[in-house]
């Protein structure tokens, strides 16, 4: 039920212990935003990330609260390009949550200003890369990879971006080129396992993307993904029952994996359990509407096989 990779996107956090320009409650919103966004709340994450952007604005230095600015302060503030570089950790952040939440372009605007503000951003290219990739601009998606890693040959996850957007274009041989160099500079990162795993699942390698799959959770037993990843080969080869077991774990570590709810709901429909396969069926689409059509499709599917 999945035509791409998952894409990877990571939040940025604030280094501790590192004075501002602006004030200190821009790091407590950066900060919550952060939480929201683990906790699988994208549009609290948003509503932080916002404030801590607003905070950090050359214009907010006099303090005046935005409820009192008049007309022309507030158009002014539209324009204004906000001088603090941890704006731009906070830009990056909102757009990471938007396209979690499948809102590609505002996603892919939060990034050229993080990029507008710190042009030597390596995450910002990477996540942009991501959102290309999912709006289905390959080619773009590619070119952000390759500056990541221009940026820094040494990008790990960088790798992994420009392997996943290869496997997508037919180029397996690269793909696992540029997995085996994210492996040979982060050889205990469980998430190039995972992506590895992933596009071993995706070209027929069942057993080798098992392998992936439990290395990464040998590596970091809470990795939501690795979970998910396992449970698709669980579902594909008819344990439907395990299936759901390992997409429950999944959503117990990452709260808002849509496609973990989505293909939950598969597994109990396979098991006749349609009151909760509707509830999960119901959770994917509102953290990602674009799923409907693939949901649909699945359900026609089950209901036929069951005549």
């Amino acid at each position: 039920m999945m035509s791409k990779l998952a894409a990877v996107l990571f939040i940025v956090l604030m280094a501790a212990g590192v004075r501002a320009q602006s004030p200190d409650s821009v790091k407590e919103f950066h900060d919550r935003g952060a939480e929201r966004y683990a906790r699988g709340d994208f549009e609290g994450a948003i509503s932080d990330f916002t404030t801590a952007i607003e905070l950090s604005s050359s214009l907010r230095k006099g303090g005046a609260k935005r409820d009192n600015w008049s007309a022309a302060d507030a158009e002014a503030f539209g324009r204004a390009r906000v001088l603090d570089p941890q704006a731009a950790s906070a830009y990056l952040n909102r757009g990471v949550a938007r396209l979690a939440q499948g809102d590609t372009d505002a996603a892919i605007k939060d990034f050229d200003q993080a990029l507008f503000i710190s042009p030597g951003m390596v995450w910002a290219y990477y996540d942009r890369g991501t959102a290309w990739y999912l709006k289905g601009e390959v080619a773009r998606a590619l070119a952000d990879y390759d500056k990541s890693l221009r940026l820094d040959p040494r990008f790990a996850i960088g790798y992994v971006g420009r392997g996943n957007v290869r496997i997508d274009r037919g180029d397996t041989v690269g793909a696992f080129e540029d997995f085996a160099e994210a492996l040979r500079l982060a050889p205990r990162d469980a998430r190039i396992y995972y992506n590895r795993g992933d596009a071993r699942r995706l070209t027929g390698d069942d057993k080798g993307a098992l392998a992936d799959y439990e290395e990464a959770l040998r590596l970091d037993p809470r990795y939501g993904d690795a979970y998910y990843g396992r449970g698709m080969l669980k579902l594909a080869d008819g344990n439907a029952e395990g299936a759901a077991a390992d997409f429950t774990k999944a959503l117990s570590l990452s709260a808002g994996l849509a496609l973990a709810y989505a293909n939950r709901g598969v597994a109990l429909a396979v098991q006749g359990k349609d009151a909760e396969a509707e509830s999960d069926f119901r959770r994917a689409l509102e953290l990602d509407p674009g799923l409907r059509t693939l949901i649909e499709g699945r359900v026609a599917s089950i209901k036929q096989q069951r005549r």
